[in-house]
């Protein structure tokens, strides 16, 4: 769960916002503080991981109010937000949504930082909302544009990595069979011939990913072990 603190003179923004936090998955409001002293008193309490502030406040600044939480123990991502009590349109309602799921990455990627070891979820943003996959439930990796879809036996779910990364992080689970996909290695089944084409035959899922010439060498000595 992420905790997210509101600093806003306007009590019905605060509001408004509290009630866009309701709808995303993960994500709890700790409260709302009507000026940066205030806010300072939250901080300490609430140890919220995000703020998201209106600016200007007028008994702390733009940069004093940043430089004071990068000392606290909580350390949150401050958001400035110049219109949280404008939401007239739908493009400034999802710009926030966006500043508030860019944050929550920043969040999530300073947890990491913390941390030895593999993760054993995987974090998947979308409009209004924050989920997780288990890692051992993910059979398959592929590459889509400038995101990663991890399939698993129930769904799919596109997810803000790369897959060199992936590949990095989790070698000890999943094996390259392309440029465009890592299969977990517990999950291979088969190799079929198709046309021409070597495809992995993966439990739990119908997808089929193909398999390069240059890996499957190293595929077969893999499935030869299982």
């Amino acid at each position: 769960m992420i905790k997210v603190l509101i600093v806003d003179n306007e009590l019905l923004a605060g509001v408004r916002i509290e009630r866009l936090l309701a709808a995303m998955q993960n994500i709890i409001f700790v409260g709302q503080a009507a000026s940066g002293t205030k806010a300072v008193a939250m901080v300490a309490a609430q140890t919220p991981d995000i703020i998201l502030m209106k600016t200007p406040m007028l008994d702390m600044d733009r940069t004093a109010f940043p430089q004071f939480f990068n000392r606290a123990d909580s350390n949150p991502v401050v958001v400035f937000c110049p219109t949280l009590d404008q939401f007239d349109s739908r493009q400034k309602k999802d710009t926030l949504i966006d500043a508030i799921l860019n944050a929550c990455k920043d969040v999530h990627s300073r947890r990491r930082a913390m941390v030895a070891g593999a993760r054993s979820h995987l974090y998947v943003y979308s409009y209004q909302s924050i989920d997780s996959v288990s890692v051992e439930q993910i059979r398959l990796l592929k590459a889509d544009q400038k995101y990663v879809r991890a399939y698993t036996a129930d769904a799919d779910y596109t997810i803000n990595e790369t897959l060199k990364g992936l590949e990095q992080e989790f070698a000890h689970l999943f094996v390259r069979i392309h440029r465009n996909a890592l299969v977990a290695k517990d999950t291979i089944q088969s190799i079929r011939r198709d046309d021409g084409r070597k495809l992995a035959i993966l439990k739990d899922i119908e997808i089929q990913p193909e398999i390069s010439r240059r890996l499957e060498p190293k595929l077969r000595k893999l499935t030869s072990q299982l």
